[in-house]
């Protein structure tokens, strides 16, 4: 990062040296939160993102140099007791936002009152809106579109499941990170605290929120209908705060490459009574997915669901732990080493069975070959079974993996194509479950994930396994199972066909 040697004053927004901590225009004190002993941290701007009526959002950073997205919300009440209510109001819901632990929300560092205004600092999230998204490419494809939306879902579901309602879905408050193309959900609404409590305010964004919101009212199903709009926005380029209220023709007659499936889970979304709508959040977001990717890459480690990965012969460095089941001999080509599997051929003719009265050398030949083939099958068997240990990695195995230490190669296998793939993935362990179950049933759904979107023959590239970017997070139980559910961004390599 470049080297700050400039802040701008909070006030008047004019420049200032870095070690200043007055204004040289206005006289505006230039530090944020030096007046609040209880938090260490003290900011400075030094840049004005956005700006409006009641506030703005800058970018700041604290006595260590780290960046913080800074939110400033003015104090323009006129009332005594409306001043008193909104402002605890905020500190409860800033509170609250604290205490949330979810990758697609940023995390909040500090809240405070500086001056007469008040001031939220959080993750700095670098990289553009959906709004701005769509102004500049037009209508999104649909795959990018509920890729998105698969994401935005998630969290929603995540608020809904803690008591909140998010209120004010709409393209611009979904970011979406420069670095990972990753959803980030901004701005909770906590600015519509600070508006005078007027008869018939309405809560949300005109052309996005329904209509109970238009009377002060919010439920999940108000966010429901809110990322409808959001998600038809973006599928057919029409901006709902150009048009009638409530007018949302069916998406797939605007836009005909969207999908019949989409376009009905929208308008269904879309409908003006709550109860209409899909019952829960949750609900809507199975509707928008794709039938072979309904749920999140769950995994029971206890109980696996997916099918065991199947890796070239050259990445496996331990022996098998159980033998392979019989299997009766048929002639195959010899096995080559860092070859993919392949789809299974027809066996071919078994050789001739002997007549009585050949010659003792063939019949001693043709037994040396039956044996011959019986080592083959049982090698080939040894390293299917040797494959699933070193990829899935069982708790049982750990013995066995433990003396590996030859490197897994690094060229593409033929007929595959390597590629980077990043994922969410959601798993259940067991509440007792150790660092190696959980990682194995984060690789496992990494891998199921990755099967969804590229096919059955898809393979991890073991030279560069998934990892989460981050850390998993704990995001519930354990339950009535003693069940612990673990979520995280996955990051590796895989093979694809």
């Amino acid at each position: 990062m470049a080297e700050v040697t400039q802040i701008l004053c909070p006030k008047c927004h004019k420049p200032n040296l870095r070690r200043a901590r007055f204004c040289q225009h206005c006289g505006h004190d230039v530090v944020l939160n030096n007046h609040t002993p209880s938090d260490e941290r003290r900011y400075v701007i030094t840049r004005v993102i956005k700006q409006g009526g009641q506030g703005a959002v800058y970018e700041g950073i604290d006595d260590s140099g780290q960046i913080f997205a800074i939110k400033e919300m003015l104090d323009k009440f006129t009332d005594p007791k409306e001043r008193t209510e909104a402002i605890d109001r905020f500190n409860a819901e800033a509170e609250l936002l604290q205490g949330l632990n979810h990758p697609r929300i940023p995390r909040i560092y500090s809240h405070f009152t500086d001056e007469g205004r008040h001031y939220l600092t959080m993750d700095f999230i670098r990289g553009k809106d959906l709004e701005e998204i769509v102004e500049e490419r037009g209508i999104l494809s649909e795959t990018l579109a509920l890729e998105y939306a698969d994401q935005i879902c998630d969290v929603l579901v995540y608020l809904h499941g803690k008591g909140l309602i998010y209120r004010d879905m709409k393209p611009s408050n979904v970011m979406i990170e420069d670095s990972s193309g990753a959803v980030k959900l901004v701005d909770f609404g906590i600015t519509k605290l600070f508006k005078p409590t007027e008869r018939g305010t309405q809560i949300g964004t005109p052309g996005y929120a329904p209509p109970e919101q238009y009377q002060g009212l919010a439920t999940p199903a108000s966010d429901i209908y809110a990322l409808g709009a959001t998600l038809h926005h973006m599928l057919t380029g029409r901006d709902p705060t150009e048009q009638m209220p409530f007018d949302f023709p069916p998406a797939n007659s605007i836009n005909s490459s969207v999908s019949k499936r989409t376009s009905e889970a929208l308008q269904r979304a879309l409908q003006k009574v709550p109860q209409d709508r899909f019952a829960t959040m949750n609900d809507f977001w199975n509707a928008l997915r794709p039938e072979r990717s309904r749920k999140p890459a769950q995994v029971r480690v206890a109980q696996p669901t997916v099918a065991l990965p199947q890796q070239p012969a050259a990445q496996v460095g331990s022996k098998p732990a159980v033998a392979p089941a019989p299997v009766q001999p048929a002639p195959a080509p010899p096995p080559q080493p860092a070859t993919p599997p392949s789809r299974p051929q027809p066996p071919p003719t078994p050789p001739p069975v002997v007549q009585v009265g050949q010659s003792k050398g063939n019949c001693l030949g043709s037994m040396i070959a039956v044996f011959s083939w019986m080592l083959v099958l049982l090698v080939i068997g040894a390293i299917g079974v040797g494959a699933y240990i070193y990829v899935a990695r069982p708790a049982w195995a750990d013995d066995l993996l433990a003396p590996i230490s030859s490197p897994a190669p690094t060229s593409t296998p033929a007929s595959l194509t390597s590629r980077e793939f990043e994922t969410d993935v959601m798993v259940q362990v067991s509440a007792t479950a150790n660092e190696a179950q959980i990682r194995t049933a984060l690789q496992t759904a990494f891998l199921a994930s990755a099967r969804a979107q590229y096919g059955d023959g898809t393979l991890i590239n073991m030279s560069a396994p998934p990892s989460p970017v981050g850390s998993a997070v704990q995001v519930g139980g354990p339950d009535a199972n003693n069940m612990v559910t673990y979520q995280a961004r996955m990051k590796g390599f895989i093979y694809t066909p």
